[in-house]
């Protein structure tokens, strides 16, 4: 990529990991304006922009978006091989072609039609890491303990207890709530899936508490004190400032990933105590809990009745001992 070209920022922001990068290619930049319309969070932008880039300005400078096909984005994958990219690095880079591919297949304003990427990421194994050293319950309740706001709080309760990713729980609109019934509902999620996920009585509890102090008049259940959703960016920052407080990390500023804590090891949290606790959870039954995408778990999910599932998870979810 040109180095004249490679910091002509389309939608800037305060640090550079949050830029967003201009591609040669129009439908590219609308496509990323797309994606940044419907809360995509800068960081994610980041990385699509950054690979776009390096993908059509310097890899294939010569091909338009609708002249690739799967050939072309194999011989990406093989330069990322003779780089010796970490195969979930490289899992990462295709899938943010794929989401370009995704989208523009399915505007009539482009000429694409299908997604080559998409036929790769099909064949390109995930290699599932290890748990990091800070990932454990004991952590995620300390912090949680030690988070202040009612707002901040009640979302990281939401993602240790039901494994949904950030965007997800602050999404969750009022009338996504089934309190009475101890489940909420997930909209939206990674795939476009939506999930009935079961809540246990401490959650129940933090969520009628954050409606108790809550004033305004808002369909969504985290709203921020100025008007708006609250920004994952936000609930980031507080948990890792909570984790500094509760001793789990050094500093804020901390990048070693088996020794910093972000909102996203609440999932990694609740899909191991999910998946190896005793009882625990059938596998289906946890990557419906998930929100993962593949359809073949949601069939075999929804094959089993609510409350069965409800009741399992209640014997295997533990408590945060908040109240």
């Amino acid at each position: 990529m040109p180095k004249e070209k490679k910091h002509e920022v389309l939608m800037d922001a305060d640090v550079w990991d949050e830029k967003v990068f201009k591609n040669e290619h129009e439908v590219i930049n609308r496509w990323l304006k797309s994606k940044d319309s419907v809360d995509n969070s800068r960081r994610t932008l980041n990385t699509y922009s950054r690979t776009a880039a390096k993908f059509f300005h310097e890899v294939f400078p010569e091909l338009s978006p609708e002249e690739v096909y799967v050939e072309h984005v194999e011989e990406y994958l093989r330069q990322l091989d003779e780089r010796d990219v970490a195969q979930n690095t490289k899992r990462r880079y295709i899938e943010s072609l794929s989401s370009f591919y995704d989208w523009a297949s399915k505007r009539r304003s482009t000429d694409i039609s299908y997604n080559p990427a998409g036929v790769v990421l099909e064949q390109l194994d995930k290699v599932r890491r290890e748990r990091p050293d800070t990932a454990t319950w004991e952590n995620g309740k300390r912090i949680i303990q030690e988070i202040p706001d009612p707002r901040d709080k009640t979302a990281a309760i939401l993602m240790a207890k039901t494994g949904a990713r950030t965007k997800e729980v602050l999404t969750v609109k009022e009338e996504d709530l089934m309190l009475d019934d101890g489940f909420i509902r997930f909209k939206d999620r990674k795939g476009g899936t939506t999930t009935k996920n079961p809540l246990d009585d401490e959650a129940v509890q933090a969520v009628r508490r954050l409606q108790a102090v809550s004033s305004d008049d808002s369909e969504f259940m985290f709203t921020a004190i100025h008007g708006g959703r609250v920004k994952r960016e936000r609930i980031r920052r507080e948990v890792r400032r909570a984790a500094v407080r509760a001793g789990v990390m050094e500093s804020e500023d901390e990048q070693r990933w088996h020794y910093k804590f972000t909102p996203h090891y609440y999932r990694t949290i609740f899909t191991s105590l999910m998946r190896n606790s005793e009882p625990g959870l059938k596998d289906h039954w946890v990557g419906y809990l998930r929100g993962d995408s593949d359809q073949s778990i949601k069939d075999l999910y929804t094959r089993t009745p609510h409350e069965k599932i409800r009741k399992r998870y209640l014997e295997t979810i533990k408590p945060l001992n908040l109240y």
